[in-house]
């Protein structure tokens, strides 16, 4: 069995040769020798070091000719791990791959960088570097990144080595469909075999696809159709009562239309948001509705049966619940919040005028079983599982929109590949907040570990 342990490294700017000062007890832990050598790597680079042994304690001292052939950026705590074949690994190097960079150092993508600077947190504890970068930082023929990571003095720019494992960030779909993205992509995939994790924006449509012929899955999905006829939504809105339209590929709760029927009156109405608030228009006929709310057709549209989600305070509420891959590589869930719809709200969006409560406010306030929880959890959990084993590449985390009926059922509304992360702002749900931030670098490690045991003669390194 491989071992690990995290040592500091650093180099001697005086000494211009390949060498290497490691202390004895590592030495030792290592199975090297002074004098002997060893390959040493560091992300896509490496270098053969003669050994010598280090005064300074838990500090693995490099020359300056073997620092630089390795690009090692600055002087940091890393995980290292030795194979039987006598290579020394120096890592994970974990690459947050985006785009929207401001050019700023103090910024450098706006907004997110807060974000993206926790990652990067959270990888450091665990003994691994995480940087961020985009498609135009990356040297081919020097096989080297410009980049930047967040460090004590601030967020700084740096040229490091290609990285062990990507963890796609990508900010929307406009962005990733952008052919450069791709080619990227590929072109390290194939080239450098490295682990790709979240990639792609999930689309409505092939979601439900994947799940409706999966038994212990299909029987959380409300029945759905996609590029519905008039015909057919008419037959959804007399048969449920109300119906929600929505974008296959939306997001954010944009362009989502509630249609009800209320049959006692005669009208139909129709629940909305436009660009700065929430709307009802009432309608004589359905037809009339339909043409007015949807000119350009329904081909970009699904219609999905609607559910009579339990309420708090007379509104309606779902649950958005977060799951991820952990060290190990298995699902668990990381955070779990309640969402309740603001007044005339056709969503439980926060934009829309929803706020977000945690469950145990909402399982206390409105006195729910225990069970209920517990159930709402193991459905996540089943439904991670069956779209991880119907999609293709490595899928690392999942926010998924459930909701609970009147009379306990559990239906899932959205699963999303890159969940945005409102619900964070209860303070409440600090805990799950700390946690959905770690798991993504915890299944960093866990698939730098995976592909090292290929590269190690197939022996288990432990992390």
């Amino acid at each position: 069995m491989t071992e690990a342990r995290t040592v500091y490294i650093s180099n001697d700017k005086d000494i211009n040769n390949h060498t290497i000062d490691i202390p004895n007890d590592d030495l030792d832990f290592l199975g090297l020798k002074i004098g002997g050598t060893a390959t040493f790597i560091f992300g896509t680079k490496e270098v053969i070091c003669t050994i010598s042994s280090s005064r300074k304690s838990g500090e693995w001292v490099f020359s300056k000719l073997a620092w630089d052939t390795l690009a090692i950026p600055f002087a940091m705590k890393i995980t290292s791990i030795r194979g039987q074949d006598g290579k020394i690994h120096l890592g994970p190097i974990i690459g947050i791959f985006t785009a929207g960079f401001t050019g700023s150092p103090l910024r450098p993508v706006g907004e997110r960088s807060f974000l993206f600077a926790k990652y990067i947190h959270a990888a450091k504890t665990r003994g691994g570097l995480a940087f961020i970068f985009g498609s135009h930082h990356i040297h081919w023929e020097e096989g080297l990144i410009e980049g930047y990571t967040f460090t004590d003095n601030g967020w700084v720019e740096l040229k490091i080595p290609i990285p062990n494992v990507i963890y796609d960030r990508l900010p929307n779909r406009r962005t990733e469909s952008h052919p450069d993205y791709s080619k990227v992509r590929e072109r390290l995939q194939e080239e450098y075999e490295i682990p790709w994790f979240n990639p792609g924006f999930f689309d409505k449509w092939h979601i439900y696809q994947q799940l409706i012929d999966i038994p212990i899955a299909n029987k959380y999905l409300p029945k759905t159709i996609a590029s519905p006829t008039e015909g057919e939504i008419k037959d959804f809105v007399h048969q449920y009562g109300h119906v929600y339209i929505k974008p296959k590929n939306g997001s954010l709760g944009l362009g989502i239309h509630q249609v009800i029927y209320h049959e006692e009156e005669g009208f139909y109405y129709c629940r909305f948001r436009d660009q700065w608030r929430n709307r009802l228009r009432r309608y004589g006929s359905l037809s009339r509705l339909l043409r007015t709310q949807f000119p350009s057709g329904f081909d970009a549209l699904v219609v999905q049966e609607g559910i009579s989600l339990i309420k708090y305070q007379n509104n309606p509420i779902d649950f958005r619940v977060h799951t991820n891959k952990d060290i190990n590589g298995f699902w668990k869930v990381s955070a779990i919040a309640a969402k309740v719809a603001g007044s005339g709200s056709v969503t439980t969006h926060v934009k829309s005028g929803g706020h977000v409560k945690s469950a145990s406010e909402i399982w206390a306030d409105l006195s729910l079983e225990k069970t209920l929880l517990h159930q709402l959890k193991e459905s996540a959990i089943t439904l991670s599982r069956a779209i991880d084993a119907t999609t293709g590449g490595d899928v690392g985390e999942i926010g998924f929109d459930l909701g609970v009926d009147s009379e306990s059922k559990i239906w899932m509304f959205e699963a999303n590949s890159k969940p945005g992360r409102t619900i964070f702002s209860n303070p409440k749900l600090k805990h799950d907040d700390l946690l959905t931030r770690r798991l993504p670098m915890d299944y960093a490690f866990y698939l730098y570990r995976t592909t090292l045991e290929g590269v190690l003669d197939g022996q288990e390194s432990v992390i």
